[in-house]
């Protein structure tokens, strides 16, 4: 029999299985938006539904993702890793396999959209704090690697859709998401709590930040740089998923590329965004150079990308734009959680990313429809990127108000320093994108 108290110690051979199922799970439920990309034309031909219709229901289940973020949480806290991501995969699990079986468009968006939208951010949630909880000499080699499963979910979550769309149709390409959801909850089952005795320590520190000088402290809200920096996300998120979930029919209407080849930038985008996640966030840790003029660099370059969109007519054009969005997304997205730090220090930072993720989500539910709406009017996607374009670099100049507003004392105690240095809540620096 084996021995639960030494399997289940941090740092131990039960850790790199719960590293592993973290991975794993994170990369099935972190792929949606992408997905989703592909699976929208032949959703608007089953249903002869409007480009707007049919974007809503991405939209609601990336949304809910993220408004609904701060209840995962809280749910997780309350009932545990395992029980919580048990939880979270029935519910996607339910919710995509009802939406398989949808009669109408709508019958979708409280499958598609809210319930799998509620469990893929619980999974997430949920396998992101565990690896903490199970390491401590190797929790940034840990964290590093599930990090990395949000941008390969870009490509290995296209590629199964597309193989599932391919040879079976658009009904039986979600039933098979259900079955990958299936496994979440398998992996789930590694999630149990660690050793007491050896998590006393890590306990302490997890506090330290969290509870000292609480009380003393405002509320996060209160931050107006905070504020200042979440409402210029909110607007660049409005256009930053308008190119991802609108290329395909894009291509397919307007360039006459064929779906099974415009499904090959999905590809570029992966491979450029895993690359661009791990430069960006290394490079922001030097002195000399600023996380917020990265982002803002990162934002605006991509934004010039997407307002290209529309005076591109070939391939392999598209092609070098979307390697381009790959490599953006480490300074636009990648980094977004260290942002936050950066905004609210060490002792507010969960509370910072609970309410930057829920304001994330209003931008995100509606850029993409409202990009299908006017797509459905004009005949043509320009507008809409174009839109989409200007939204952004918006997004990116509204950063500026930071510096003319005063940033309050997030500096952190020597307690606080000793926990960074040891990786203490490094899984809020991992973005759900």
């Amino acid at each position: 029999m084996v021995n639960n108290t030494m399997e289940r110690r941090p740092d131990s051979f039960w850790s790199c299985l719960v590293c592993a199922a973290s991975v794993l799970s994170i990369l099935i439920a972190t792929g949606g938006p992408y997905a989703f990309g592909l699976l929208l034309p032949p959703l608007m031909d089953e249903f002869n539904a409007n480009r707007q219709e049919t974007a809503w229901v991405g939209s609601l289940n990336t949304a809910c993702g993220y408004i609904l973020n701060p209840f995962s949480v809280h749910v997780t806290n309350r009932f545990g890793f395992r029980a919580t991501a048990i939880l979270g995969s029935v519910a996607s699990l339910i919710g995509i396999g009802l939406a398989s079986f949808s009669a109408q468009l709508w019958m979708m968006y409280p499958t598609y959209g809210f319930l799998t939208g509620f469990g893929s951010t619980t999974i997430y949630s949920t396998s992101m704090l565990v690896v903490l909880k199970y390491f401590v000499k190797w929790r940034s080699v840990a964290v590093g690697l599930v990090a990395s499963a949000t941008s390969v979910s870009a490509f290995a979550m296209t590629q199964f859709v597309q193989a599932l769309l391919s040879a079976f149709g658009w009904r039986w390409a979600m039933r098979g998401i259900a079955g990958l959801f299936l496994m979440c909850g398998l992996c789930s089952a590694l999630y149990l709590p660690v050793n007491k005795a050896k998590e006393s320590d890590e306990q302490t520190l997890d506090r330290i930040g969290t509870d000292k000088k609480k009380d003393n402290e405002p509320h996060v809200l209160k931050n107006h740089r905070f504020l200042v920096f979440c409402s210029a996300n909110t607007i660049v998120m409005f256009g930053y998923f308008i190119p991802v979930m609108h290329i395909i029919k894009h291509c397919k209407q307007e360039l006459q590329i064929p779906e099974h080849k415009s499904y090959i930038l999905f590809t570029y985008l992966a491979g450029a965004s895993v690359i661009s996640r791990l430069a960006f966030c290394k490079l922001g840790d030097f002195q000399c150079v600023s996380r917020f003029f990265l982002y803002q660099v990162s934002v605006v370059i991509y934004g010039i990308c997407v307002l290209l969109l529309p005076f591109v007519k070939t391939f392999n054009s598209l092609v070098i734009i979307f390697v381009v969005f790959g490599l953006m997304d480490g300074g636009a997205v990648g980094q977004f959680s260290l942002l936050v730090l950066g905004c609210v220090g060490q002792r507010k930072v969960n509370q910072g990313w609970g309410y930057a993720m829920f304001s994330v989500g209003f931008g995100v539910g509606t850029g993409p429809p409202l990009a299908g709406f006017m797509a459905d009017e004009s005949g043509s996607y320009a507008v809409a990127f174009y839109l989409s374009g200007v939204v952004l670099i918006a997004g990116a100049a509204i950063t500026l108000l930071m510096k003319f507003v005063k940033q309050p004392d997030v500096t952190e105690g020597p307690e606080e320093v000793k926990a960074q240095e040891m990786g203490i809540l490094i899984v809020e620096k991992v973005t759900v994108l």
